[in-house]
Formats: C-alpha cells, structure tokens, sequence
C-alpha cells in the first residue's frame, strides 16, 4: 500500500473490510483497497455512523474477492408459497434459489413472506434481461433477487455471472454495480459480492444483501424509490482451489476464475423500499449466562438469525449456530462495542448475523468459542454452550 493510502478513514474501512485469511495477489488487494475507497467515498450527506464508540471489526465467514462465497437471500409476502413459485419466472426465482445447495443465508420459507416486484431491464446492446423479482426486508436487512435471461444460447457454457462491476468498486460507490441509489443521491452498497448463478442454459439467479441498519440511523428509508444500476457484467466458470470449514464455523475459499467473457449491456431498475416483515419471526428472550458469557437474545427472522451476546473482553470469542439435526449455520457478519467505553477491561457486546433458522426447527444451540490459534486444528476452547427454544 502506497504512501497516498495512508488515510485514517481509508484504514478504518480497510479494518470493516472481510479479509482473506492467506497472502492475495495483487489483482485481488487492489480489489479490496477499491472497496474499502468506495464505502469512505460512500460517506454523503445525510448517512452517519452507526455507533460514535469504538468499532471491532468485521467478522465474515468467507472474504471478498478470491476467497468470495456467492450471498443468495430473498424472501416474500406472498401468503401462499405454493402460488408464488408458479408464478412465470419470478415466481420460481426464489424457488430455485432456496433449493440451492451453495446458497447462504437460504430459507425454504422466504417464499411465504416477500414482495414481488417484477420490474424488467433490457438493453439495446444485448441479447439479455434483468428481472428484479422479488423483495424483502427485516429489521435489519433488505434482501432483493434477481434473473438474468438470454434470448440465445451464448451463456450456454458459463456457470457464473459476476455482477460486481469487473471486481474493483468505483472511488463513488454510487456508480457501483448493484448499489442502491437513493433519491438525495446518496447509495447503499451491497453487502458481499454479487453472482448470479446457472440455473438452466438461458436462466440465472442472483440475491444481494443491503445492510439497512447501517443507513437508517438518522431516518427511515421505507416508501423512498430507490434505483439499482447493474453494469460490469462478466460470465465465467469458478474452479473451487480450496475450501475450509473451521469448528467455530468460519469458512474460506480460494477461487480461481475461468474462461472470463465481458457482457455488454447497463441495466437500471427502480423500486420502492417496503417496511420491514413481521411475520415468521421467532425469538428467545434471556439474558442467559455461563462462564462469563451471557446470550442477551437470538431472533430468527426468513432471512437471517440475529445473536446478541456478551463477552469478555480478553480473548478472541467466536459462536456457532446448530439446528436441532446439528446443521450449522454459517456466519455472516458481525460487529461489536464495548460496554463500558471507559474501561479497558469492560465485556464487549457483539451483534452476530447467521444462515436462517429453519422453520421446523424449534430450538437452536449456541457455541461459543475462545480461538486460541486460528491456524491450528485443535486451536480453540469451548468457553459456554446454550440451547435455546424459539418462539
């Protein structure tokens, strides 16, 4: 990183940022160094920091660029899933992607609870059309999922579509593909990296995540239209070069990027922000304690599961989810502060996001780990371990 790169504010993103847990070459430092440009330049009037203490950092269950894993979310308020997926192609849309094996944050029952939308791009300079089928939201989240179809067969040998504007981020986040434009101009960028993913010869599907939580502090966004911008679009195939599960549930991939084909073609689609669902959501309510940790709360919305937990402040605390049939739910992201600001020694409060829970699952199990050696099989300790109803 060179001399110009030494901006406090540059650092702080770069420290936000999901950082691959092995050297990256070069083409994918510079892909990380222009996200984290983008989400300072992303700072416009009108959007404020989350919270005026200290903020740890990050923590994602795969980083961006080559160690990036596909972020399929989605859900709709449709009362009868069943009608939903019969609906011409958005009706499927999240059928499919909620039958995806690879997906993260999926959930069979998104179908029951999000908005369709059913906005269409197309442009003159190809052959294909973006279709914004459906939409949710929770209190934290909003969720959007999207088709890419041809009108011929020249997606026929790709498995890929990445819509992340050739994997670098504009220094304005809101000429980035896939954020959000708001009516002040300000953007909303996207959380992860866009893809959308082979369904069929002709068909792909695509989820992306925006983090309402941290935008909506000073105001609320529901009802404002909102423009989405797709741009960069690149077909190719993804060979897996090694993957990594960790028993406290972080996972990592090393990507290598195939037969990379450029699509021309902009796509614009516009929508208006919905209230966040309330329906489906279940809760446990604590606070529940063990050795020092105490589970504030665990809110299972379809779209995410929320963790509210303290910690001491020595040591480097992960949790892990477990359904009832000990499927775990991936990590998605998760941010903490400490309690007493004044007080070095003082319990952190961190704020989890996880794979939704299940709907036929009653009762989760939380993990959580002390890491002692991240690189060691055998490198943590089991410091509480609370299973818990959801109602």
């Amino acid at each position: 990183m060179g001399n110009h790169d030494y901006d406090p504010n540059l650092l702080r993103a770069l420290d936000d940022l999901d950082l691959p847990g092995v050297p990256v070459e070069k083409g994918e430092w510079d892909r990380v160094l222009a996200s984290a440009r983008g989400q300072v330049n992303a700072k416009q009037p009108g959007r404020k920091a989350r919270r005026s203490r200290p903020l740890l950092r990050l923590v994602r269950s795969a980083a961006v660029a080559a160690a990036a894993c596909v972020v399929v979310l989605g859900s709709v308020n449709l009362a009868n899933p069943a009608f939903a997926e019969s609906l011409p192609l958005v009706g499927t849309l999240f059928s499919r992607i909620n039958r995806e094996e690879d997906t993260r944050l999926r959930s069979e029952q998104l179908n029951q609870y999000a908005q369709t939308v059913e906005q269409t791009a197309e442009s003159a300079t190809s052959p294909y059309t973006v279709t914004l089928g459906q939409v949710y939201r929770d209190e934290d989240w909003m969720r959007l999922s999207l088709v890419l179809t041809a009108q011929d067969d020249s997606l026929a040998g790709f498995d890929i579509i990445r819509a992340d504007a050739g994997g670098s981020m504009p220094l304005d986040t809101a000429d980035a593909s896939g954020a959000l434009v708001l009516e002040n101009g300000a953007a909303i960028s996207q959380e992860g990296v866009g893809w959308f993913t082979r369904q069929d010869e002709r068909t792909f599907v695509m989820g992306l995540n925006y983090p309402m939580f941290l935008y909506e502090e000073d105001r609320s966004l529901n009802g404002e239209q909102v423009t989405l911008q797709l741009h960069g679009l690149v077909a190719c195939n993804v060979e897996v070069l090694e993957e990594k599960t960790k028993e406290w549930g972080d996972s990592y991939q090393h990507l290598a990027y195939h037969d990379e084909t450029p699509l021309d073609g902009d796509y614009t689609l516009t929508f208006t922000i919905p209230e966040p669902g309330t329906e489906g959501i279940r809760t446990f309510d604590g606070p529940e304690a063990q050795n020092g940790i105490t589970l504030h709360s665990l809110t299972a919305t379809p779209a995410a599961a929320k963790l509210d937990i303290q910690v001491p402040a020595q040591g480097s605390i992960q949790p892990k989810l477990t359904t009832e049939d000990g499927t775990l739910l991936k990590p998605e992201r998760g941010e903490g502060t400490q309690v007493d600001e004044n007080d070095s020694n003082s319990d952190y409060r961190w704020t989890y996001y996880f794979d939704t829970v299940p709907e036929d699952c009653h009762n989760v199990t939380v993990t959580v780990y002390n890491i002692v050696d991240y690189d060691e099989p055998d490198g943590y300790e089991v410091l509480a371990e609370f299973t818990v109803p959801l109602s």
